[in-house]
């Protein structure tokens, strides 16, 4: 009966088999429980150190607007001015002073400079006449011209470390001084307000670790030091450690913006071993009762499912290599396996029948393209012979040299399909093969028994072109060729150099001959010509350009650079 099941059938059966204990576990419940209970914990931890950052932002806000005030005041501009009386840096002095006697545990100095840092006016008068212009914090200031808040540092003027902040004073455009104040580390440290059911307690920290703010409840939360600048100094912003009252906390870090301090606020670890431990039986069970689903899975997939389909595989790689199609059902498959199978089966049978087809075909094809390459290259023989025949008849030889070159033409077209059709691709030619063809064909048809053979020096790289470019090419060719030819009069040992070369990615086609006799279509010095318009439309054809240059000891010398053909087979 288990032969006649389907393969979905068995796979369901093995599956709730294994699954049968599963459902009477309570073990996700628990798990649940306790990720929320982490969730929540860790949420408590950024709240509060978001309290304590937003704790920041309100005083540095505060600081912002009190500088506002002071220095918008006509007490402080009057007493910070360069030309101040003493009576007048004495009251502005008494007013600062009044503005941080009502903000006892937020500021701990107020100062104003002029442009060249030195102190005008202070709540303490002993900094009066200070220059503080080689200072970062002031050049900080004068080269940026807003608000500003610098790092901690140990303060000169107050025996207290403070949170420098300034306002620059503007005056007629430009830097006329700063207002700074001293924020107080006191007003950043009062963080030790509790959080849920109070159990979250806050500090405040340098990056050293050191705390620097906070209830000293608080600071024994605190791990070592060292353990805290390990963590500043990794990124890491949530941890578990011991305090140094030696119970478990949970940590979380916050840095303050613009400052070197950071926020920490630490929620103790509760005990939980004996609810752990009584959660061990279901953590047991889950992991017996996903062992056997596994392993009645992994067998149920190996007997059904894996053993098949490698059979499957294996006659595919057999039908591939052209072996006989006979596929062997094994008796351990379910319908639907047999169902497959047989679906592989006619489908490699299908496959060898349209390959068969596919193959008859090809060689029909190339039959045709054969025979279509040979005719094409038959009419353009006659053609040639044509044209040649018609030269016979002319008695003007300027009228017989264009029959010539237009004769050469057709020749050029010809050769270039007979190489397509007794080359095995029927798409690309050989480059050099090619040439050497062309030129050899171009210098039989201009043979005279008056006139010097040339010595041709063709340098190719070995690459096949398409069509579009070997016909452009070979015209080019053609045209230079031939116009060396007929100025190789008066040249003893005529010589015409072809060479092709690849330029980065750019071939350079260059015809140069030592012919200097009178005629030739193609000359330096020409305006215009049918040869000339012919080569320079040819090279903008394939994309590049055509430059004619006299050659040093006579002679000219025809230069065609064009992109390289990425794809010779696309581009045919």
């Amino acid at each position: 009966m288990l032969a006649r099941w389907s393969l979905r059938t068995r796979l369901l059966a093995a599956v709730v088999l294994a699954l049968v204990p599963v459902f009477a576990l309570s073990l996700w419940n628990a798990l649940d429980t306790q990720w929320r209970g982490e969730a929540n914990r860790a949420e408590d931890l950024a709240v509060a150190t978001d309290l304590g950052a937003a704790r920041q932002r309100e005083t540095v806000a505060s600081a912002h607007r009190l500088l506002e005030a002071v220095c918008a005041n006509d007490t402080v501009r009057a007493g910070a001015a360069v030309t101040a009386l003493p009576e007048q840096a004495e009251r502005c002095g008494a007013y600062l002073g009044e503005v941080l006697r009502a903000f006892p545990n937020d500021y701990a100095s107020l100062a104003v400079t002029d442009a060249g840092g030195v102190v005008r006016c202070s709540n303490v008068p002993g900094t009066i006449g200070m220059n503080v212009a080689d200072r970062p914090f002031f050049k900080l200031v004068r080269e940026r011209r807003t608000f500003v808040v610098g790092p901690q540092t140990a303060s000169r003027v107050v025996p207290s470390t403070v949170i420098p902040a300034a306002l620059p004073i503007r005056a007629a455009g430009g830097f006329a001084g700063m207002c700074a104040v001293g924020i107080t580390l006191q007003s950043l440290s009062d963080l030790s307000a509790p959080g849920p059911a109070g159990k979250i307690a806050m500090a405040l920290v340098d990056r050293e670790g050191t705390a620097v703010g906070g209830s000293p409840e608080a600071t024994r939360t605190l791990p070592v030091a060292a353990r805290l600048a390990a963590a500043i100094v990794g990124g890491q912003t949530l941890f578990r450690e011991y305090g140094q009252d030696g119970q478990p906390y949970d940590f979380r870090l916050r840095a303050l913006p613009d400052t070197a301090l950071f926020v920490v606020a630490g929620m103790p670890v509760a005990e939980q071993w004996s609810s752990f431990l009584a959660d061990w039986a279901s953590l047991l069970l889950a992991a017996l009762a996903l062992a056997a689903a596994l392993a009645a899975v992994a067998v149920g997939a190996d007997r059904w499912c894996t053993r098949p389909l490698n059979y499957i595989r294996e006659f595919a790689d057999r039908v591939a290599r052209g072996e006989e199609l006979k596929l062997d059902p094994m008796t351990a498959w379910g319908p639907e396996m047999v169902a497959v199978g047989e679906a592989v089966k006619a489908m490699a049978q299908a496959i060898a029948s349209r390959e068969a087809e596919l193959r008859a075909g090809l060689e029909q094809r190339d039959h045709m393209l054969r025979e279509i390459h040979h005719r094409v290259k038959n009419n353009l023989q006659m053609i040639s012979s044509l044209l040649n025949l018609q030269a016979g008849e002319i008695r003007s030889p300027r009228i017989r040299r264009f029959f010539g070159d237009a004769q050469n033409r057709v020749l050029t077209l010809s050769i270039l399909h007979r190489h397509l059709y007794e080359r095995s691709s029927w798409a690309l030619v050989d480059f050099q093969q090619f040439i050497s063809d062309l030129v050899r064909q171009i210098t039989v048809g201009r043979r005279a028994a008056d006139r010097p053979q040339p010595r041709y020096q063709i340098r190719a790289p070995i690459m096949a072109v398409g069509p579009d470019v070997a016909i452009p090419i070979g015209l080019i060719v053609t045209e230079a060729v031939s116009s060396a030819l007929n100025r190789s009069n008066g040249t003893t040992a005529p010589e015409i150099r072809i060479e092709a070369a690849d330029r980065d990615g750019m071939v350079e086609l260059t015809i140069e001959d030592n012919c200097a006799g009178a005629g030739g279509s193609i000359r330096p010095d020409s305006q215009g010509g049918f040869s000339l318009t012919l080569i320079r439309g040819l090279s903008m054809q394939l994309g590049g350009e055509a430059v004619i240059t006299a050659r040093e000891g006579g002679g000219v010398r025809v230069a065609v650079t064009f992109p390289m053909p990425q794809d010779p087979e696309a581009d045919a």
